[in-house]
C-alpha cells in the first residue's frame, strides 16, 4: 500500500509502530536500533514507497530545483537543448538537475529516486521516449511531480515537439526549386514519430511537386551515426539511380556522406547537392552545409513554461507544444548538371 503523494517519516514511525527518531536512525544508518524495529522500519519504507528527502535544507533556505533527464548520444542538439533548458530554469530561479540516461541497469530507478528524495519542483525529459520505464513516471506523478518531455514523447503527455515534417519539406523543396528531381533520402528507420515526421516531409515535397517516390533513393540506417552514413551514400552513389541531391536526416549522417563523397572525389555542391538537419556541426564541415536549423532556446523555454503551468493547473488537459525549424543556406545545394 502506497501512501498519496509523498510519505513522510512520521508515516513510516506510524506504520512501524516506533518512534520517528528510531525512524531517523534507520534511514541515516546512524545510532543502535535493535534488530526488530530496524526490521519494522524498513519493512514500512517499503510498503510506503517512503523516499528520504535529501534536499530539506535546502528548500528551509527557498532552494528550488528541476530536474532533467536526456538520453545519452553524440548528436550535439542534446546539449544545445541542454543549455537551453538551464537557462530557461534559471530565469525562473530554478536550479537544474541534470542527469545523463547510458542505459545501465537500475539506473532509471536511481534516477527517479533521487528526483523524488530532492523534491524537484518538476522533471523534464529529453529524447527519451519509450525509453523510460512508465511506471516510475507514475511514481513521479505519486510524488505529485510533473512531468514535460521534450521531443520523442509518449501520446497524451506534456511535450514540446518539433515539426520536423516542415523542416525536411523546406529543405527538400529547395533542392526540387533548384532543378532537382532526383533527390535521395539518408535517415534513421522510423521507429518512432520524430523519424516518421522527417521521413514524411520527404516524401510529401515530392509528391507535393510531382515527384515519383523511388524507394531505392531511400537509405534507412538503425542510428544516426556517421558510419552509418558513410555506408548509405557509397550504395546511392554506386547504384543506377545515382542522385543529383542528398538530404540527411540529422548532421551526423552527412558527415559520414561526407567521408565517403571525398573518397570517392565528389565535388560540393558541383557534382553533388548536399542539406542535413540540426544544424549542429554543418557549419564546420568542408565544405559548410545546408542544414535545418533548430531553436533550441525556444525549446527550452516552452518547455519550463509548460513546466510551471502544469504546476499551477495540476488537472488541466495535457498539451502539444510545437516549435518550429529555419533552413541555413550555405550554398550547398545548387542547379544540377545537365
Amino acid at each position: 500500500m502506497k501512501a498519496a503523494g509523498n510519505p513522510k517519516m512520521a508515516d513510516v514511525a506510524k506504520l512501524a509502530g516506533v518512534s520517528l527518531a528510531t525512524v531517523g536512525r534507520v534511514i541515516h544508518n546512524n545510532g543502535y536500533v535493535s534488530a526488530e524495529n530496524r526490521r519494522r522500519v524498513e519493512a514500512a519504507v517499503s510498503r510506503l514507497g517512503y523516499v528520504p528527502n535529501t534536499l530539506a535544507q535546502g528548500l528551509k533556505s527557498g532552494v528550488q530545483m528541476v530536474g532533467h533527464i536526456l538520453q545519452f548520444n553524440p548528436n550535439m542538439l542534446f546539449a544545445q537543448i541542454s543549455r537551453a533548458v538551464d537557462e530557461a530554469c534559471t530565469q525562473h530561479g530554478y536550479r537544474v538537475l541534470n542527469f545523463t540516461k547510458y542505459g545501465l541497469p537500475g539506473e532509471d530507478q536511481r534516477i527517479v529516486t533521487e528526483f523524488i528524495g530532492r523534491r524537484v519542483s518538476g522533471v523534464l525529459i529529453t529524447s527519451i521516449g519509450q525509453g523510460l520505464d512508465p511506471g516510475l513516471i507514475k511514481r513521479l506523478e505519486r510524488a505529485r511531480i510533473p512531468v514535460v518531455w521534450i521531443e520523442r514523447a509518449p501520446e497524451g503527455s506534456d511535450c514540446v515537439l518539433l515539426d520536423d515534417r516542415a523542416g525536411t519539406y523546406s529543405a527538400v523543396s529547395s533542392m526540387i526549386q533548384a532543378g532537382h528531381w532526383n533527390i535521395a533520402y539518408i535517415g534513421r528507420e522510423p521507429a518512432q514519430m520524430v523519424e516518421k515526421r522527417r521521413l514524411q516531409g520527404y516524401r510529401d515535397a515530392l509528391r507535393d511537386n510531382g515527384l515519383p517516390l523511388e524507394r531505392g533513393l531511400e537509405k534507412l540506417t538503425t542510428d544516426y551515426q556517421p558510419v552509418s552514413g558513410r555506408k548509405a551514400m557509397a550504395q546511392l552513389w554506386e547504384s543506377p539511380q545515382r542522385p543529383t541531391g542528398v538530404f540527411g536526416a540529422a548532421d551526423t549522417l552527412i558527415c559520414g556522406a561526407m567521408q565517403y563523397l571525398y573518397q570517392a572525389e565528389v565535388k560540393i555542391p558541383t557534382d553533388l547537392s548536399l542539406a542535413g538537419y540540426d544544424n549542429t556541426v554543418s557549419e564546420i564541415l568542408s565544405p559548410p552545409v545546408n542544414s535545418v536549423g533548430i531553436h533550441a532556446a525556444e525549446m527550452g523555454q516552452k518547455a519550463v513554461e509548460l513546466l510551471l503551468r502544469r504546476r499551477e493547473e495540476p488537472n488541466r488537459q495535457p498539451e502539444a507544444v510545437w516549435v518550429g525549424t529555419e533552413l541555413v543556406d550555405r550554398g550547398t545545394v545548387v542547379r544540377p548538371k545537365a
